[in-house]
């Protein structure tokens, strides 16, 4: 046997190891074991609250994408700190790139290859912005593939219309009491749907699980609240005032009458049918793409920067772009212009469509990679998914790449929008210039 197929089958038989103890025995084993339990995630496409009015500010709720841009953040900048260190850490005259700068150089030369064919001269100005936006997207693409990132989180009552799982104890108390699903019981890793009644009953039940997000909304928009959020906030009030348990349970009797009202059955029946041990679990963090804040945020920074590149190097006249005033008054001698006066329009609605595309497409191939994880874990729960957290690799680095280029794309089409067009002007009004090639020196 060759020194290469030994190697194989050792690499072969410790992916097959780590596979079959983190995607078998830990989850389905061990933790059940000890009173930790295995469900899905609830799929949310709103960013879920952990904190209302964080740090005593009224109306700022701290919510887990928040907790995960921190970590972003942190994560990116720590990153230029250790390749700044590396560089200045020797003389420039002895400067060899090892380790992680080496690889970075690699990432800068090669991203520098790519923004020189089309800016030009200009590529020093927009690639600075671009690698940074290359770094920021690529960090929070792949943290969410991190154990814990969408899994692990604060306990609350599962709200109406979602899925709810029972716990493995009774006693909440406990530490690690957590979701109790049995790994070949595909009905039971599905949760069971909660009804308004359910909810009404496990808060309270265990007012201490309520959502923040629901006590959020009880501390500032009271009018606006549905009616089983009415009642929740009414035991909220209730409890925090010092009165017992008890007594929030029985002030809530007559707003599940109201909710059995033309359903044919008593407020007994419901209390008697609802089930005040559903939970479910909002994670404390979670893929920063997957709330369309960021990818919003991120689009509405590069979309300033193209203008305001534009304008460094056109100047005023780079807005001529979108409003041809040149073009109107040559009209009498190029009656086209009243052409490139509308296409001039067009543009602003071409330029302000980039928002929606640069945005909605990072959010929808996150998101759909989240629900697609999250469907192969629920119909093959121990192996399969791993196949499609690679995918998850390959897709997030290609959403950085392209979210990146075309950052440079359109930095490229800002500063070099209007040479032919004020070549043709001077043209029209006889002023004939000579034209320069330039020339990309290596």
């Amino acid at each position: 046997m060759s020194e290469s197929t030994r190697r194989g089958f050792i690499i072969f038989g410790i992916m097959v190891f780590v596979s079959a103890v983190f995607c078998y025995w830990l989850p389905f084993k061990f933790m059940p074991e000890h009173q930790i339990g295995v469900a899905l995630p609830a799929i949310s496409l709103p960013a879920e609250v952990l904190t209302p009015n964080f740090l005593g500010i009224k109306g700022f709720d701290l919510t887990n994408s928040f907790t995960s841009l921190l970590i972003v953040d942190l994560i990116v900048l720590l990153f230029g700190l250790a390749v700044r260190s590396a560089v200045t850490s020797q003389g420039i005259e002895r400067f060899v790139p090892r380790g992680i700068v080496n690889f970075v150089e690699v990432l800068v030369e090669f991203w520098y290859g790519q923004a020189r064919n089309v800016l030009g001269e200009n590529t020093r100005r927009v690639l600075p912005m671009a690698l940074t936006v290359f770094f920021f997207v690529l960090t929070a693409n792949w943290i969410k593939l991190l154990p814990g990132v969408e899994t692990v989180g604060i306990m609350t009552c599962a709200e109406p219309g979602k899925a709810g799982y029972p716990t493995q104890t009774d006693n909440l108390d406990q530490p690690g009491s957590l979701l109790k699903v049995d790994s070949l019981d595909l009905k039971g890793r599905a949760g069971t749907k909660v009804t308004e009644a359910d909810f009404i009953a496990c808060a309270k039940a265990h007012p201490d699980f309520i959502p923040p997000a629901i006590s959020a909304k009880c501390d500032r928009d009271p009018a606006n609240l549905t009616p089983e959020e009415t009642e929740i906030c009414k035991i909220k009030s209730e409890i925090s005032g010092g009165t017992s348990k008890e007594t929030g349970a029985n002030a809530g009797s007559d707003k599940l009458t109201s909710f059995s009202a033309g359903a044919g059955t008593t407020a007994t029946a419901q209390e008697a049918a609802a089930n005040a041990n559903l939970f479910n679990v909002i994670p404390y963090f979670r893929a920063l793409a997957t709330d369309l804040n960021m990818p919003l945020a991120l689009a509405i920074i590069v979309f300033f920067a193209v203008q305001v590149w534009g304008i460094q190097v056109l100047g005023l006249p780079y807005f001529y772009k979108f409003i041809n005033i040149p073009a109107l008054g040559n009209m009498s001698k190029n009656p086209m212009g009243a052409m490139d006066f509308v296409v001039g329009l067009v543009d602003i609605i071409s330029e302000l469509s980039r928002l929606i595309s640069l945005s909605f497409r990072l959010l929808g191939n996150l998101f759909a990679g989240g629900v697609l994880v999250a469907v192969m874990t629920f119909l093959v729960a121990n192996v399969l998914p791993v196949a499609f957290n690679g995918l998850e690799l390959f897709v997030g680095l290609i959403q950085a790449y392209v979210f990146a280029i075309l950052t440079v794309m359109y930095a490229s089409q800002a500063v070099t929008a209007h040479h032919a067009e004020d070549h043709d002007h001077h043209d029209a009004e006889g002023h004939v210039e000579p034209v320069e090639q330039a020339v990309d020196l290596p």
